[in-house]
């Protein structure tokens, strides 16, 4: 399991490898993404097995949620990821110095 977050993109890698895509839900809720996968009792190597999780992740707020996606890969790697709204507000600006004609009242170093 990895989560990442950078300036772009919020992206969560899950192994699931041991689920097929009608074994999962993947739901948001409210600021929050819900995995959740569980199969029926199964035959394996040393008997009959179930496995069951549930998952769940705060968005980070500058997510876009109407581009949300998820897709699973062949060697079972379910792959969430959206991209960030890019806020020009909150983009590099400059601020100016003005001059004060009377002294501070700050400390001096």
């Amino acid at each position: 399991m990895e989560v990442r977050s950078d300036r772009d993109k919020f992206v969560i890698f899950l192994d699931v490898k041991h689920f097929s895509p009608e074994d999962l839900t993947v739901k948001v809720l409210d600021d929050f993404v819900e995995i959740h996968g569980k199969h029926n009792e199964r035959q394996d190597d040393h008997g009959y097995i179930s496995r069951e999780f549930h998952r769940r992740y705060r968005l980070p707020t500058a997510v876009d949620q109407s581009a949300l996606s998820c897709s699973l890969s062949a060697d079972g790697m379910l792959t969430f990821s959206g991209p960030k709204i890019v806020d020009p507000s909150h983009s590099e600006r400059t601020i100016p110095v003005s001059r004060e004609e009377k002294p501070s009242s700050a400390p001096s170093s």
